[in-house]
């Protein structure tokens, strides 16, 4: 993916502690209702948030953050609108170039090749639109 666009956006608050590297800012914020893999297994809930810098995609869940390199693994995304007029919500899906493995032995593994974040339709929409470029 190109991020040339993201490093021209002016820097926004980001809503949880998120360390940053040089030269890393972080250009969308927004709550999510929820957010799952690509196949919608459930990773976080209504307490979840997330953040889209110049260079990385991250959700927190309360529990940990889930991470993906913009450049590197991040290969599309798409919206997806649901529902009826007055109770839309907005669904971005983002595909991952390679499986991402997740868990640990204890708990069992998963693996996923993507994303389903749910937002207001708003968010959505700014944040596929960035994702696109």
């Amino acid at each position: 993916m190109n991020t040339a666009h993201l490093d021209a956006l002016p820097e926004t608050r980001a809503n949880f502690a998120l360390d940053l590297e040089d030269g890393e800012k972080v250009v969308f914020a927004a709550p999510l209702s929820c957010f799952g893999t690509e196949e919608d297994a459930f990773l976080g809930g209504g307490q979840s948030k997330l953040c889209l810098t110049n260079r990385r995609l991250v959700a927190n869940n309360t529990v940990g953050l889930w991470t993906v390199d913009l450049a590197d693994d991040v290969v599309g995304a798409e919206l997806v609108e649901r529902g009826i007029p007055l109770l839309k919500s907005a669904v971005v899906r983002v595909d991952l170039g390679e499986e991402l493995a997740y868990g640990d032995a204890r708990d069992g593994q998963g693996t996923l090749r993507g994303f389903r974040f749910y937002l207001k339709p708003r968010d959505g929409e700014r944040l596929a639109a960035l994702l696109r470029g």
